[in-house]
């Protein structure tokens, strides 16, 4: 573990502290780890949002679906407009919730 003994102190306002905040809570760092990647320049990241999860759980089941009315088109079951309305809707409402994000 490296030994840091070089102490260096900023004067922040209040509102460029809780913007130095805002930014290292989007990278999941804590304020000393973040201002150390910067002057490393190290290329950080966000953090995924935990709305992403449910977003990827949604798109898993809606493609399941569609993969589902494929294996029944492609096994030679008559397709119907009915069937290609359901796989657009499908399709649209994973660009929806793509879109939102």
């Amino acid at each position: 573990m490296k030994v840091r003994n070089r102490k260096i102190t900023v004067r922040l306002t209040d509102s460029e502290r809780e913007h130095l905040q805002l930014q290292a809570d989007l990278t999941g760092l804590k304020v000393e780890p973040f201002v150390r990647n910067l002057i490393m320049e190290i290329n950080m990241k966000a953090r995924p949002q935990e709305e992403w999860a449910e977003l990827l759980c949604q798109a898993s089941g809606i493609a399941a679906n569609v993969n589902q009315i494929a294996k029944k088109v492609n096994s030679g079951e008559p397709g119907s407009e009915e069937t290609l309305r359901l796989i657009l809707d499908m399709q649209n409402q994973i660009w929806f919730k793509l879109k939102e994000f």
